[in-house]
């Protein structure tokens, strides 16, 4: 069977049956996005609002949380008919609804659910409930943005992951859509050896996963002249810096295609391949806002992500404060022809930020832009516990130097604020989070 055809027979056929045997809807909702995208951006907006309207009607006639919330500030259902409204709420964060859960911010659907972990900056555990309905939305959406790099559904491709205990079910899809699974956590040279190998035996043409696992293996593909030809690369889970891209597109040959979105089970947007790669906002499912002390900023301005998804669900998310920062866009239309808003970029957390003794702002791509250049440094962390002092850690080769670090903070202090304190910490090693992911910046302030 030709690839076409097997596109067709898993798009058509295979996929919707497993949703009929697991009883989800991700095929149903992966078609409608895929329509969806085209819509003129008129038709996308109108659709956004009556979601938005159901959303908020739903979540203060069925949870306390939200009923409160809006008697509180003096506000009803009928004062949010579009999204240029929401500013009439606060924002909600991670402590209040953690104050809340479960019993005052979550509702009966009379689907399945269940509660998916994840933890801000601080560390601190933080509990989503989510119903089958609310993840058949969201796995259909992690499929949708797949697509933006080229990959067409059953092309054979592998991806790295959290943890390999897949489960029966996973299995047979990922035998099915010829997945290749593999874990984005064991990154020794041995393995990323046996990664590549995989490509290469199983001619997989497209590669997706954690950013931070994606450039350890196109760092080893370069080292060892890996040269397997790759149509796609699609990134997830953590930041796509700069200097990650660099390395994969030069080692592959292709452009990356970064997507964005939450534990929460939110899929936020993803990179077409045009307008300086800006990513297209998922409209049907999301609005974003960025903000500062609650309002809005304008755009192409640095401010806090803040997301409300279209789906009530087990628990609604009404301007929930990611903890993210990043920027909107000021571009209307895209060469690709999609009617979905854009967003310019993600910056990272917004614990990820430096702030200096003149007001600056330092964020992670200022720091990675000096030492990208420094081949004497095998890794580096910024931390900041004080307003006028940072501490950078750095892991050193054997050929680092005094003129090394002397650059280091030159640039530093030319580039951001002369007035900044900088200390230096020789380390043998800067551990990974709880989350398995590297922060590069840690701001304590």
């Amino acid at each position: 069977m030709n690839e076409k055809m097997y596109n067709i027979l898993c798009r058509k056929i295979l996929l919707p049956l497993s949703d009929a045997a697991t009883r989800q809807s991700v095929m149903r909702y992966y078609e409608f996005y895929n329509r969806a995208q085209w819509w003129h951006r008129e038709r996308l907006t109108e659709y956004q609002d009556k979601k938005l309207v159901e959303t908020v009607r739903i979540a203060y006639n069925e949870t306390n949380f939200y009923r409160d919330l809006f008697n509180k500030h003096g506000l009803s259902p009928d004062d949010i008919k579009n999204s240029e409204d929401l500013h009439k709420l606060p924002v909600v964060t991670k402590d209040m609804l953690r104050k809340a859960y479960p019993n005052k911010c979550t509702r009966k659907t009379g689907y399945r659910w269940q509660e998916s972990y994840t933890s801000g900056s601080t560390g601190a555990p933080f509990v989503v409930r989510v119903d089958s309905l609310s993840m058949s939305i969201a796995r259909a959406l992690m499929i949708f943005r797949a697509t933006f790099s080229g990959w067409d559904i059953g092309e054979s491709m592998m991806q790295t992951g959290m943890t390999l205990k897949r489960g029966i079910i996973k299995r047979i899809k990922d035998h099915l859509l010829r997945v290749s699974y593999v874990s984005a956590f064991d990154l020794s040279d041995g393995m990323l050896d046996k990664y590549l190998e995989i490509i290469d035996k199983k001619k997989h043409k497209y590669i997706m996963g954690y950013a931070s696992s994606l450039y350890c293996l196109a760092k080893r593909a370069e080292e060892i002249g890996f040269n397997s030809p790759i149509s796609g690369v699609v990134s997830w889970g953590d930041n796509m810096f700069e200097h990650y891209r660099k390395r994969i597109e030069r080692q592959f040959g292709i452009k990356v295609t970064d997507t964005y979105g939450c534990g929460e089970g939110i899929q936020v947007a993803a990179q077409c391949g045009y307008n300086d790669g800006e990513y297209h906002i998922f409209m049907p499912h999301v609005i974003v806002e960025f903000i500062e002390n609650g309002l809005p900023v304008t755009k192409n301005e640095l401010g806090e992500i803040v997301l409300t998804r279209l789906d009530a669900g087990s628990m609604p998310l009404i301007r929930y404060k990611i903890g993210d920062v990043g920027r909107g866009s000021s571009k209307e239309t895209c060469l690709c022809g999609r009617g979905l808003k854009m967003m310019k970029n993600i910056e990272g957390r917004n614990s990820d930020i430096i702030r200096t003794p003149n007001g600056n702002k330092l964020i992670v791509h200022f720091f990675t832009g000096i030492f990208e250049y420094i081949t004497s440094i095998d890794s580096f962390q910024v931390v900041q516990e004080k307003v006028d002092e940072i501490i950078i850690k750095i892991v050193p080769m054997h050929d680092f130097s005094l003129k090394d670090w002397n650059y280091i903070k030159d640039e530093i202090h030319a580039k951001g604020d002369r007035d900044l304190q900088i200390k230096l910490e020789i380390v043998k090693d800067i551990p990974i989070e709880n989350s398995n992911k590297r922060r590069f910046v840690i701001s304590k302030i």
